[in-house]
This record gives C-alpha cells, sequence and structure tokens, in this order.
C-alpha cells in the first residue's frame, strides 16, 4: 500500500497564517466557559428585572414628583382672572348683539340701552348657562394643573421634578413658589388689561371683579416676607440654577401661554353659545318697538 501523504496545515486566504489543526468541536477549556456563560445567562435573566419594568417605574416616580410640584401652586390668581375674562366676554358678545338687533329694527338708543328692561331681559336670556360654564371650564383648577404638569413633564426628568417638589417644601422654597405664581398671575393680568380684553365697570361682571380683587390683595398681604430671600440658602440656588431657572422660564413662558390658550377656547365656547341663543332676543326687541311711537 502506497503511504499517505503528510497533512497539511489549513492557511488563512487574507494572511497566508497557518491555522493550527482543530482536535474536536471544542476544548475541554471553551466547553467550561460556555457553561458558565449559560449559567451567567440564565441567572441574569431570573434575577434582574425587564428593561420595560425599570423605565415603567422610572416614569411612575416622576409622574409622582410632577404631580407634588404642580399640586403645591395656588392657582386662584390665575382662575379668578379667567372667570373675570370669561363673563366679560360673554357680556360684551351678547350687548354687541342686542345693540345690532336694536339698530336693525329702528330702536333709538334712548329707546334701547342697557337701562331698558326689555334689554335686561334679552341679556339673561342670551347669557344662561354661562356662569355654569364658567364654573365646569374656569372656575375648577383641574385644566390648570393637567396643563402644567403635561409642560413639567416636557420640561424636567424625574430627579429635577423631585428636587423642586422638595424645595417647595422648605420654608424658603414656599416663599419661592408664591412669588412664581404672583408672577404669573401678573403677567396674565397685564395681558388682559393692555389688550383690553379685560376692563374694569363692567356691568353684570361686578361678582367676578371683587373676587379678584380681595385675592390680589391677599396675596400682596403675603408678600411682606419676601422682599428678602437671601437668608435662605436654598432659595439662592434655585434662582441661580438649574432646575429652578428652568422651572422658572417654563412657568412664565409655557405656564402663562396655556392659561392664555385655554381661557381664549372657553370665551369662544360662551360668545358662539350666545349666537346660538340670538333668536330670543327678537321678542324683546319687537316690545319695544311696536312700543315707540311712530317717530322716536
Amino acid at each position: 500500500m502506497a503511504a499517505r501523504p503528510p497533512r497539511r496545515e489549513a492557511s488563512s486566504p487574507r494572511s497566508g497564517n497557518r491555522i493550527p489543526p482543530q482536535s474536536g468541536a471544542c476544548g475541554p477549556v471553551q466547553e467550561s466557559t460556555l457553561r458558565h456563560l449559560s449559567v451567567v445567562v440564565m441567572l441574569a435573566a431570573v434575577l434582574l428585572p425587564p428593561a420595560h419594568a425599570q423605565d415603567s417605574n422610572e416614569d411612575k416616580l416622576k409622574r409622582d414628583a410632577i404631580v407634588r410640584v404642580v399640586r403645591a401652586h395656588d392657582t386662584t390668581l390665575s382662575v379668578d382672572i379667567g372667570r373675570v375674562y370669561v363673563k366679560q366676554a360673554a357680556l360684551i358678545e351678547a350687548r354687541d348683539l342686542l345693540y345690532r338687533k336694536g339698530r336693525d329694527a329702528g330702536l333709538a338708543r334712548s329707546r334701547w340701552n342697557l337701562t331698558t328692561p326689555e334689554w335686561q331681559q334679552a341679556e339673561r336670556a342670551l347669557i344662561e348657562g354661562i356662569d355654569a360654564l364658567i364654573e365646569v371650564q374656569v372656575a375648577d383648577p383641574a385644566w390648570l394643573d393637567r396643563a402644567w404638569m403635561e409642560l413639567a413633564t416636557e420640561t424636567l426628568n424625574a430627579e429635577e421634578a423631585d428636587e423642586i417638589a422638595v424645595h417647595f417644601r422648605t420654608e424658603g422654597g414656599a416663599l419661592q413658589r408664591r412669588v412664581i405664581e404672583w408672577f404669573v398671575g401678573e403677567l396674565t393680568l397685564q395681558y388682559y388689561t393692555f389688550t383690553d380684553r379685560l376692563k374694569y365697570g363692567v356691568p353684570g361682571s361686578e361678582e367676578e371683579m371683587l373676587k379678584l380683587h380681595r385675592t390680589t390683595v391677599g396675596i400682596q398681604e403675603h408678600f411682606e416676607p419676601i422682599y428678602d430671600l437671601t437668608e435662605y440658602p436654598d432659595t439662592m440656588r434655585f434662582a441661580s440654577r438649574d432646575p429652578g431657572v428652568k422651572y422658572m422660564k417654563m412657568m412664565v413662558m409655557q405656564g402663562v401661554h396655556v392659561i392664555h390658550t385655554h381661557l381664549e377656547q372657553v370665551a369662544d365656547q360662551a360668545r358662539a353659545g350666545i349666537r346660538a341663543r340670538a333668536a330670543l332676543a327678537d321678542r324683546f326687541v319687537a316690545q319695544v318697538r311696536d312700543a315707540t311711537p311712530m317717530g322716536n
């Protein structure tokens, strides 16, 4: 029998280096390593929580912190501004409509105005349901809590939200929180007064205006201890770095904007309701027209 040629070792097609022959599928060291790795993988699968569970827990902690931050705020000033604005928007819409109806019917202003009993009856018919709308859509501060929570969720992480919530529970932090609330309310009030959206002396809105006045006076009285916050080191840190600076910017910009947006939506809803009831005023206009002598 002819002798076999000697066995040639394989070589790498790229480098030409020879690859030592393999002795079976894997050596004893490799088998031991694989067994060890499989045990580690199994333990990790059992002991470590899945990634989505960790994310869910972090989300829960963040939501809890956001709720604590927002619910620490007193929303009374912003809500009272909204009560006045929506009520006046409804009254002005109703009175503009009544004026046009009287003009189209040929009624003189001396016979058709705010002091005319028939005008007052027509106005009450037009604005029926407005107070209920304000109670549900404005006086209940849930809408503002939701809006600020959405903003805070977009702006802050869990750690930042928790830091702010804890800060607001301190003596200095509580005072600083009041400053933020007052600033937000003041910016909102200036916006509505400077643009003539909210006016003083509008008949029919006296109750809402009186409540707003009492709220502002009460807040100003609370400001006596807030003129100097330097005795509280935590307030200086909050005012000069994040997350305090980030939160303040959020509140005076987006926080004020969401108030405007919501109140405009409610005011538009009130105006639309009055226009839908316009026909209710016709009989009152007719009563005055029919009772007016020719030439008057």
